[in-house]
């Protein structure tokens, strides 16, 4: 066997036997499914009394805690300060805390930006962890996908919104990222750049979770019909690993785990898919609360057999229940019994081989958070505040506790979306105003070993499969990188690395290429396009963005109508080069895509330089859209309907914001200007905007000061076109 397989094969196993010890890694649990092994589990509890429970705190959340390594990790956002000034401190925060005391032992607080994700849902998606290196996975509402050691470092970090192109929405919903063996993967759906720029997909993204290198991208089913934050399961299928999970496109996907080659599809719904799947053998059980794509009613429980290939949508239907809404919950399957909860707050129990429906108990009225299998219990949470412990079996429910917790400020019910995690002995609970630890005081927990994975089928050691990686990087002011070329058979293995022979291929015309390593020139003009190697008659591409050295300028000029920069990222079919009064400018026309975008220029390490662009709005049907451009995670902008000029950061919660009046008439080009200056700890960021025949004025129009400062980020353009909008001018200085 290929030594690099059975490194890989080993790095498995360790990985293995480390999550054998009481981990809670993943959101569901060490095998991905929502069961402990664990046995000595409370039956009830009390808050009130302190009967089993452990400790408690203050700091809550929505999102699913993690446990690794005698730590419990959670995000959440900061404690809310209301509506006052003190609001400027609300961020995102990621705390880490001594799963047996409770004790903090760090924390890392972060800002919220550019996102249209309002406060009550920051902290959207559970971290993840890794139990080979101990290291632990963020994945925030503004796009930031972290890597933490176990001490709270920083090790890499990527921004999805300015270097992918990711989209989220108001609802919020954020995808949970997953480890498997050397890849942390996490998807959402994106207009990037390239052939990757349009039509938007549900992609996957894995990195290598040790150093980050982007290993591949999957481009997933048809056209989004809603975000979603399905998070994907890891499971072996006939012998094959396969990542399988639900699609905003409204199906079920699988795709090899360590290619992302898809494997086949499930259509179910006319929206996004919520729900986590989980596997029993080959059989996949999953549940949407939407439109049928076949008949009236609304929502489904499904069970597809796993095996085949393509769109298996006709073929491969086990058995199915509609007119249940189960639409956000993951599934739970354990000894023959699917457990299902439903978005009114109901436990539907089915009989997992046929479907047969067995009973159901009532747990509250909203059902968002998952149930938990542990020590012959259900661990089950309804939004409203309430708790259970259940005994389940195929002939009922019987409740062991019921608990319903209070709002901390003393107005209604606490509020629960997370589900419980189960660790050492203990059982966890992350509440909108807490954090609770219950469990025996005398119990010993002890290491239960996972249940083992099914056999994969062994590597054949024919190379039909080649990634060469790094899939997608960028370079600014030169650089050399070096590539490697993975070999995988027809399944999926790993089976070797191998030393490309590099070719330039479209677009990148200004880069050196020998064997493996690309040099890029320090003033090598910006361009964008793909390197291509080659095995065989196989062949493999990546992604390269080379950004010249400051000042950057476009006038479009010298475009070709209807083309943009192919450095930047999400204005494919959303902007267009335009004639206008004998020239050329940018163009964001009304009624395409929705109205509110942002444009990224660069990439987002750039700090301590000035956007510059002339904008002209336009009015149509009495409204006006608003324009801006974007400095360090700032904008800067002209509303045109309301006739104010506003700087802010986060627009739903308005954390750093400052606005004046200002007249804007329709058909007018105006020049806008800003820079961040960060000092002292602040982000001094200032705008000025002038009519753009007149001399520019000497002093800022509008300042405002940050005392969370964003330290860096990509320049942008900021438009909310309800009427169309023009750019023309565009500079980045130093």
């Amino acid at each position: 066997m290929n030594a690099l397989r059975v490194l890989v094969l080993c790095q498995s196993l360790v990985a293995a036997t480390a999550a054998s010890a009481g981990d809670w890694a993943h959101w569901r649990g060490p095998e991905q499914n929502g069961i402990s092994r664990e046995k000595n589990l409370p039956n009830t509890w009390s808050l009130e009394s302190g009967e089993n429970v452990i400790w408690h705190d203050g700091h809550g959340g929505r999102s699913t805690p993690i446990v690794l390594n005698g730590r419990i990790y959670t995000d959440s956002r900061t404690p809310d300060p209301g509506v006052g000034p003190e609001k400027i401190h609300l961020q995102e925060q990621v705390i880490c805390r001594d799963a047996a005391t409770g004790k903090v032992i760090w924390h890392d607080r972060f800002n919220v930006f550019q996102t249209d994700i309002p406060a009550p849902r920051v902290g959207w998606a559970a971290m993840c962890g890794d139990p080979e290196t101990g290291n632990v996975y963020l994945h925030s509402v503004s796009g930031l996908f972290r890597c933490y050691d176990a001490d709270g470092s920083v090790l890499w970090e990527y921004s999805l919104f300015e270097e992918f192109g990711k989209i989220s929405g108001y609802g919020g919903r954020t995808q949970t990222p997953i480890i498997d063996e050397e890849r942390v993967l996490v998807s959402f759906f994106s207009v990037g750049w390239g052939k990757d720029g349009f039509p938007p997909k549900h992609t996957v993204y894995a990195f290598d979770k040790r150093t980050g290198t982007l290993l591949w991208i999957s481009r997933i089913g048809g056209r989004p019909r809603d975000t979603n934050y399905s998070c994907p399961i890891v499971t072996v299928i006939n012998g094959q690993r396969l990542l399988i999970g639900g699609s905003v496109d409204g199906g079920a996907f699988a795709i090899e785990s360590r290619t992302g080659k898809p494997v086949w599809t499930f259509n179910m719904s006319k929206r996004g898919l919520n729900t986590t799947p989980v596997s029993d053998g080959n059989h996949v059980f999953i549940s949407h609360g939407e439109d049928n794509i076949d008949t009236i009613k609304f929502g489904r429980v499904q069970c597809i057999n796993a095996v085949g290939a393509g769109d298996i949508t006709e073929t491969n239907s086990v058995w199915r229940v509609d007119d249940i809404k189960a639409g956000y919950t993951a599934l739970l399957v354990r000894d023959g019994v699917l457990y299902v909860v439903a978005d009114t707050g109901k436990l539907f129990a089915f009989d997992s081989g046929s479907g047969q429906r067995l009973w159901d108990h009532s747990l509250g009225t909203v059902g968002k958070g998952s149930p938990v299998w542990a020590d012959g219990k259900l661990y089950a949470t309804e939004v409203n505040g309430r708790f259970h412990i259940l005994r389940p079996s195929r002939e009922g429910c019987q409740s062991l506790s019921h608990v319903e917790l209070q709002a901390t400020d003393g107005n209604g019910l606490d509020e629960i979306y997370a589900s419980p995690a189960i660790a050492d002995g203990r059982v966890y609970l992350v509440t909108r105003d807490r954090t609770i630890c219950i469990g025996l005081e005398d119990a010993k927990p002890a290491p239960v070993p996972i249940r083992a994975a099914p056999a994969e089928d062994p590597t054949s050691g024919d190379i039909t499969q080649i990634k060469l990686v790094p899939y997608e990087t960028h370079v600014m002011h030169g650089g050399e990188l070096t590539y490697e070329l993975h070999a995988f058979d027809a399944a999926g293995n790993l089976i070797t690395t191998l030393e490309p022979q590099l070719e330039a291929g479209d677009g990148l015309s200004a880069v050196s290429v020998h064997g493996a390593k690309v040099t890029i020139a320090g003033d090598a003009p910006a361009q964008a396009g793909t390197l291509v190697a080659r095995h065989g008659e196989l062949s493999a591409s990546a992604r390269l963005r080379v950004f010249p050295p400051l000042p950057w300028r476009w006038d479009f000029e010298d475009a070709a109508l209807k083309s943009l920069p192919d450095t930047w990222i999400n204005g494919i079919r959303k902007l267009s080069v335009a004639e206008l009064d004998g020239g050329k400018v940018l163009a964001k026309r009304v009624g395409i895509n929705r109205p509110s975008a942002m444009f990224w220029m660069g990439p987002p390490e750039m700090k301590a330089y000035t956007v510059q662009a002339d904008v002209m709005m336009t009015e149509q049907g009495r409204k006006l859209p608003s324009v801006g451009i974007t400095c360090q995670r700032y904008n800067f902008i002209i509303k045109g309907n309301t006739m104010k000029l506003s700087l802010q950061s986060w627009a739903p919660q308005l954390r750093m914001a400052k606005e004046i009046r200002f007249r804007s008439d329709p058909n007018v080009w105006y020049r806008m200007k800003m820079n961040v200056h960060v000092s002292d700890g602040k982000s001094h960021v200032r705008g000025k905007v002038w009519k753009r025949d007149d001399s520019e004025p000497r002093e800022w129009t509008l300042e405002a000061v940050d005392p969370h400062p964003n330290k860096n980020g990509s320049p942008g353009l900021y438009v909310y076109s309800l009427a169309d909008a023009y750019y023309d001018n565009i500079e980045v200085t130093q």
